[in-house]
């Protein structure tokens, strides 16, 4: 009888036969991969400071490519942080619990998955420069100083964003794990402000990380 441990090395085992037999006939580099790292996160908008955060992200990837151009898509969990100014209260009163709580600055931790479809150029043996969309969805939001009445949205649950940046690959000729490190900037295109959708806040942040593929 056939265990969850047993079918996952089986189909790993079946990956790198596939993947072999696509290097060696037809010149593809097909691989799969976990990376993880630091992003220097801000969101910038009406109420809001424009204060750099570092937070942790982490994901997997799964790239297909020839010799000079390919794809790649990931699944990112990234950690995202909001510090308001003194002009929050003014704008977003409404939603606050009480007014006494206008005397702090809020704090809003939030989290997202990302979905970046990314296409791959490839200058140098062990370069690839990256472009392409992402779409997030925000996956929970922390009001850190209980400052807004409960239930009350602050960050839409969608979001787009452009990607750009560079992908280092250690390890060209290794038969099995490869090392890599990139540096990406990744840009808001899309309103995630929920509390007034006429006031835009966009995120947007430079993302650092290392990562192990086959």
């Amino acid at each position: 009888m056939f265990t969850h441990g047993k079918i996952s090395c089986i189909l790993f085992l079946l990956f790198l036969s596939i993947s072999a037999q696509a290097k060696e006939k037809f010149g593809i580099d097909l691989g799969v991969g976990i990376k993880g790292g630091l992003n220097a996160n801000v969101v910038t908008g009406a109420g809001l400071k424009n204060q750099i955060s570092t937070d942790p992200h982490a994901g997997f990837f799964a790239h297909l490519n020839k010799r000079l151009l390919g794809i790649q898509i990931e699944a990112v969990w990234t950690q995202n942080h909001i510090v308001t100014d003194s002009t929050f209260y003014g704008i977003y009163k409404q939603y606050y619990r009480k007014a006494e709580d206008s005397l702090n600055a809020g704090s809003f931790k939030f989290n997202t998955i990302s979905l970046p479809l990314l296409l791959n150029i490839k200058p140098l043996p062990w370069l690839w420069l990256q472009v392409g969309p992402e779409f997030t969805a925000n996956i929970g939001v922390a009001d850190k100083n209980q400052i807004l009445k409960s239930g009350v949205r602050i960050i839409n649950q969608q979001d787009y964003k452009i990607i750009g940046g560079v992908w280092v690959q250690f390890g060209g000729k290794a038969p099995l794990i490869r090392v890599n490190c990139g540096l990406r900037y990744v840009g808001g295109l899309t309103n995630i402000n929920s509390l007034n959708t006429t006031k835009p806040w966009q995120n947007q942040m430079i993302q650092l990380h290392l990562g192990l593929g086959y």
